[in-house]
């Protein structure tokens, strides 16, 4: 990967993990299933829901801002509320990016790259097979990052990268069985084991198919 494509990865798939702070992880997983259980986001509220001073309501605010649980609107800031469509309608669009990422892999050279891919599919199998939906919705999309990212294209990974928010994960989590884990691990492998190679039709398939319908996997 080129020096910004690498920072950013690295950047975004450090973001894409459970908070190590318990009482924001807390936070998280609430505001995921009830979005309007703290009243309007404010650090004091934060706080004082959390039983915490007034500098960690700051920090958790911040926090929370940063990995996509509050959002702006305007002048006024609102807790990450997404409905069904919204979220189908997310997938959609990363499953757009990501498939334009595997196309432009198949004409490149993506030996450097396989170590990484085939890390980050290893470890989404693991979590996967034990029946985490969070732990592997967030491996998940540490897999497709390290896929977006081997394009070396900042400007892809950039946009690709604001869509796929933490929050985003969650809320995804919440949607998965274990059928649809079950499927996810089979198109994950017939994602990496026709990634780089042409025609791209098979690769990108496998991959839209963990977004749009993990229940029904392409095998390739």
């Amino acid at each position: 990967m080129e020096q910004g494509v690498d920072q950013l990865y690295r950047s975004a798939v450090a973001k894409m993990a459970k908070s190590a702070d318990s009482d924001i992880e807390k936070l998280r997983r609430s505001l995921i299933k009830d979005p309007g259980s703290l009243g309007a986001p404010n650090p004091d509220g934060i706080a004082e829901a959390s039983g915490r001073d007034a500098s960690w309501g700051s920090y958790a605010f911040d926090s929370l801002r940063s990995h996509g649980f509050i959002q702006s609107d305007l002048m006024r800031f609102k807790w990450f509320q997404p409905t069904s469509p919204y979220i189908e309608d997310e997938m959609a669009a990363l499953a757009g990016i990501e498939a334009t990422a595997i196309i432009r892999l198949a004409s490149l050279d993506c030996a450097a790259a396989r170590a990484e891919l085939r890390k980050r599919e290893k470890t989404f199998e693991q979590t996967a097979r034990a029946g985490k939906p969070l732990a592997s919705s967030l491996a998940h999309q540490k897999l497709m990052l390290s896929v977006v990212a081997a394009t070396g294209e900042v400007h892809l990974l950039e946009e690709y990268a604001k869509r796929a928010t933490v929050a985003l994960a969650y809320a995804q989590a919440c949607r998965l069985d274990g059928d649809a884990l079950k499927g996810m691990v089979r198109s994950a492998g017939s994602m990496i084991r026709t990634i780089c190679s042409m025609p791209p039709r098979d690769c990108a398939a496998a991959a839209t198919a963990m977004r749009l319908h993990p229940r029904t996997p392409v095998e390739a």
